[in-house]
């Protein structure tokens, strides 16, 4: 009988164990909980667009002849094909441009007939002390053209950046928003008196202000506008983490 009775009491007592056991655990769990939520509420996420901008100097020049032809005739055609050809060496020979192949298209003139016409470009890139240099290509062609159903159209010469001179611009924009971003944590942590520190950076979603070079007016043969400096503006998205 006594072996039933202490039978059940250590079962009765492992009972209780198991049961303040777990009431332990879960008491536990409460309290850790208790103070994930009370430390994610003295966390603050904040989300900034971080601005910065530079000056740079337009290295080289940039300027898009174009030819055009209206009403073309068979008899246009040989003359029009002898005198791209032409064109195409001269431009080979210069070194400055880029293009110069003709397309024709159907085009309705103001009488409702369908005539044939002609379109063509080139795209001109070079530094200012090549301005001689692009100015006899355009006397070379316009001498070349003069008997031609062909008229040449001059674009302005404006400033512009090399492929070598815009990724260096990019590459200080980021550094300047990189700069921007550490200063606006400092901002953020005396503002909100916690310590706020830079978690992102997000330079994918920067938009790259390029400045506006061209400087209009009728287009230029022989003088073309200065160097001037630019400024150049960019953005990015960051995420402070204040705790």
């Amino acid at each position: 009988m006594k072996n039933f009775l202490f039978t059940i009491l250590g079962g009765i007592l492992a009972l209780i164990v198991f049961v303040l056991g777990s009431l332990f655990g879960e008491f536990v769990n409460v309290i850790k909980s208790s103070q994930s939520s009370q430390s994610s509420s003295s966390q603050l996420v904040i989300n900034e667009q971080i601005s910065a901008s530079i000056e740079a100097t337009p290295d080289i020049y940039i300027s898009y002849p174009s030819f055009y032809a209206k009403n073309i005739s068979d008899d246009d055609k040989s003359m029009i094909n002898a005198h791209f050809s032409g064109i195409l060496t001269l431009v080979k020979e210069n070194g400055l441009c880029v293009g110069g192949a003709y397309q024709t298209y159907n085009e309705m003139n103001k009488d409702g007939v369908n005539t044939l016409s002609l379109s063509s470009e080139l795209a001109c890139k070079f530094s200012a002390n090549k301005l001689e240099q692009y100015n006899k290509l355009i006397a070379d062609i316009e001498n070349l053209i003069k008997s031609s159903v062909v008229k040449l159209h001059l674009s302005a010469i404006n400033p512009a950046f090399s492929a070598e001179a815009e990724a260096k611009n990019q590459s200080e924009l980021k550094s300047a928003l990189s700069a921007a971003a550490t200063n606006a944590a400092q901002n953020l942590s005396s503002d909100f008196n916690k310590t706020c520190t830079l978690s992102e950076l997000n330079f994918g979603g920067a938009g790259y202000y390029h400045a506006r070079l061209a400087e209009g007016g009728a287009a230029a043969k022989i003088s073309a506008p200065e160097l001037k400096s630019k400024s150049l503006k960019a953005s990015a998205d960051a995420k402070y983490i204040c705790k």
